[in-house]
């Protein structure tokens, strides 16, 4: 991992939206908090969009319009030894979805709403060591858990259609764990040549089990491609390409309310492509800290059945290396 001074970057700094991209030397520690907001609005069916209206149905009448979830995660590093860091990210999750209910007989019209969730997430605890190193180049690779700490059954009120409220299960995307546990897997290969920093990224989680309701998460792989470049010796940019494919869930056709679009399994699958340009910032004066940004954008999308449209995320994050 690069490690700042009060004023001076050790080498280019990997983009904020990788995944466990470096392994500590030995004895070191690293404390980071990350911040990350994800914005979907809208519908998408395939490569196109779509209104929430045609995606209605006799059967299917509560319809997503825009999903907002904010994570804010504590993540610590350690090298116990030459050839291994210890990586454990403890994330807190809140969901926010507007959507629509429409008549069950079809047309205009219905109940719009808010629902929410918040808890802790997924816990996952990885190893990450170093493969390779040949001058400025260095490959690591990492492997670890996804802990079930998650929850699955978070519930919120919903308009009856009377006048009143009434407690649902909400949709899969709205809770905050799977309940099952995930093999986390990746490498990182980097290198840097006169202040120019460049790396290939890919990762992947594989689920087992399913849990109490009957499913499990579908399996993710992510790839990325990234430069970066020192701008002043405190001062480094950066810009990503990511590829991001999420199979759809295994088990149980759905999991929430029968009449919501976001409850079936099918809805899940996606395969995204996103650019992402970001900035990394030495903190003066605090030797080993920085901040760093990144904001990514889509720029295809194909989604396996309707399901609500990527828009834009943001990660945000605070290092300190000592």
């Amino acid at each position: 991992m690069s490690v700042l001074g009060s004023d001076a970057h050790a080498r280019p700094a990997a983009p904020m939206g990788l995944d466990y991209d470096s392994a500590l030397t030995e004895g070191q520690w690293k404390l980071s908090y990350i911040y990350q907001r994800f914005d979907r609005k809208g519908l998408r069916r395939g490569t196109h969009k779509e209104k929430a209206s045609d995606a209605a149905t006799a059967d299917l009448t509560q319809i997503p319009t825009e999903l907002r979830t904010d994570v804010h995660t504590i993540e610590i590093h350690h090298a116990p030894f030459e050839r291994l860091t210890v990586a454990i990210k403890i994330p807190v999750i809140n969901h926010k979805m507007k959507q629509r209910d429409f008549p069950a007989g079809g047309g205009a019209g219905g109940d719009r709403y808010t629902t929410e969730s918040s808890g802790v997430g997924d816990i996952e605890v990885v190893g990450v060591v170093p493969f390779m190193e040949k001058g400025e180049e260095k490959l690591d690779v990492h492997l670890g858990f996804r802990f079930p700490s998650g929850e699955i059954s978070e519930r919120d009120d919903v308009p009856d259609g009377m006048g009143g409220d009434t407690r649902v299960l909400l949709p899969r995307s709205m809770q905050t764990g799977s309940r099952t546990v995930a093999v986390v897997t990746g490498l990182s290969y980097r290198g840097d040549w006169e202040g120019l920093g460049w790396g290939v990224h890919g990762t992947g989680s594989i689920g087992f089990g399913e849990n109490h309701r009957d499913y499990r998460a579908g399996n993710q792989v992510e790839f990325s491609g990234w430069l970066a470049h020192d701008v002043t010796s405190w001062l480094s940019g950066s810009f990503r390409l990511g590829f991001d494919y999420q199979v759809r869930s295994r088990g149980k056709r759905r999991a929430g309310p029968e009449n919501h679009l976001d409850s079936f399994r099918n809805t899940t699958e996606r395969k995204v492509l996103e650019v992402a340009p970001g900035v990394s910032v030495g903190v003066p004066g605090f030797e080993g800290q920085r901040v760093r940004f990144e904001a990514a954008w889509p720029v295809y999308q194909d989604a396996h059945a309707t399901q609500i449209d990527r828009d834009w995320n943001l990660t945000a994050g605070w290092d300190w290396v000592f």
